[in-house]
């Protein structure tokens, strides 16, 4: 077992040498084994060791025997202990979480409360099983399927590749102690209840099970850093503040496309999302049309423009911020799209130049097309959600106008070759 540790430790760079790690130690099986395993690496990683024990004050009677064997084990092994008391009952009601999620965040506030530290903490690959499973179920995705991560921020996990036989058996060969949480022997949580009624079942049909998903794990989740790393660069490429760049999206495979819809609603709500509504939010992105999300929210895509509304309320509209630069146009050659879809001639400007919203009565011909359209119409064909067209900025001079947000500029009025000064609108969405 001490082997399939260190393969852990260095594999994926747990922790270097000199390091000072903290193990969350409960007194059962999984975090004495973690904790003596340590000690017996201390001095080839020279370790700094020490533990840290939260009580949940759950159980009665016995939370507070787990915590006097921490204190008496830590003791004996000249182990650094810190002790905490949380009273997850009343935090739960507090907060209305779940009494597991409650204990949950209850830990990992405390982890983080420990400065300058490593935190080890006793995943198995038994564990990581039941994670799988438990995602799986719940109908996740990649992610979720790749278990639990052998590290993540200070939080690490040596005993990832061990199963929880093999804990028993080194504890066992070297007549160490540890207690049993009651809780753990009932099916009144889900992950007891796939522990003791489906993790048994897959056994018998593949002795190595835990091994095997911890393979499986391992492989998934270096395809899933990959995507995760190319969806960010495709989201900076795509991200306008407001909406995402529909454009820009369309061309790219489905798994970056979701994963890109998931950033961008994690940024704007703080919220995560599940497969089925990115799977829909896909759909919108290439064909248009709207679709509902978790938390009260819309996802919507018109045009060039994919963005989220809140539905308690009207979508808020923005406020565009146009600034009007002159440019001495001295080399038509390196004039890229973007700039020639916002920029216009000045000596082809005819009276005054004004920018404001639009009127019943403005009409443009495009740039590259062959006919002169209405805004309403050419608004109506690009899709530009209704709450738009009313606050979108356009440009016009005595003749009508000049240039549309978004859209582009009159055939009148753009630049060519011959061009030596223009303006450029730059727009600033707030």
């Amino acid at each position: 077992m001490l082997n399939k540790v260190i393969k852990a430790i260095e594999r994926y760079e747990l922790f270097k040498y000199q390091s000072s790690v903290t193990v969350a130690l409960s007194g059962g099986a999984d975090s004495v084994c973690l904790l003596y395993a340590l000690k017996e690496l201390k001095a080839k990683y020279n370790l700094t060791i020490s533990a840290i024990h939260i009580n949940h004050q759950l159980r009665g009677e016995e939370s507070y025997r787990d915590e006097a064997f921490t204190v008496e084990l830590c003791k004996r092994e000249e182990i650094p202990l810190t002790v905490k008391r949380v009273d997850v009952n009343a935090l739960a009601k507090q907060t209305g979480q779940s009494i597991e999620l409650a204990a949950r965040q209850a830990r990992y506030k405390a982890f983080n409360d420990i400065d300058g530290s490593l935190i080890a903490t006793a995943h198995t690959a038994d564990d990581n099983l039941e994670t799988v499973i438990y995602n799986m179920v719940r109908g996740s995705g990649l992610k979720g399927v790749s278990g639990i991560p052998p590290k993540r921020d200070n939080l690490i996990r040596p005993l990832i590749f061990c199963t929880r036989q093999e804990v028993e058996a080194y504890l066992s060969a070297r007549g160490i102690s540890y207690v049993t949480d009651s809780s753990n022997l009932t099916d009144d949580y889900t992950r007891n209840f796939l522990r003791h009624n489906v993790v048994p079942n897959l056994k018998s049909i593949n002795p190595s099970v835990a091994d095997t998903v911890a393979a499986m794990s391992s492989s998934l989740r270096e395809d899933e850093e990959f995507l995760t790393a190319s969806a960010k660069r495709i989201y900076l490429l795509a991200n306008r503040e407001d909406f995402l760049d529909a454009q820009i999206l369309r061309i790219q495979p489905p798994s970056i496309i979701k994963r890109v819809i998931a950033l961008f609603f994690e940024e704007c709500f703080s919220l995560k999302t599940d497969a089925l509504h990115l799977e829909n939010c896909k759909d919108i992105l290439l064909c248009g049309g709207k679709t509902s999300m978790n938390g009260n929210i819309t996802a919507l895509c018109s045009g060039e423009r994919f963005y989220f509304a809140k539905n308690d309320r009207k979508a808020e509209q923005p406020t565009f911020l146009v600034e009007q630069k002159e440019i001495l146009l001295e080399n038509f050659s390196n004039v890229n799209k973007l700039f020639l879809k916002n920029a216009i001639d000045c000596d082809k400007i005819v009276g005054g130049l004004v920018v404001r919203t639009r009127a019943a009565s403005d009409e443009i011909r495009l740039a590259g097309r062959r006919c002169t359209k209405s805004l309403k119409k050419l608004m109506n064909e690009l899709k530009i959600p209704q709450e738009l067209r009313d606050v979108i900025p356009v440009a016009a001079d005595d003749n009508g106008v000049l240039w549309i947000y978004g859209v582009g500029v009159a055939e009148r009025a753009m630049i060519n070759k011959n061009t030596k000064k223009a303006i450029e609108f730059i727009t600033n969405n707030k």
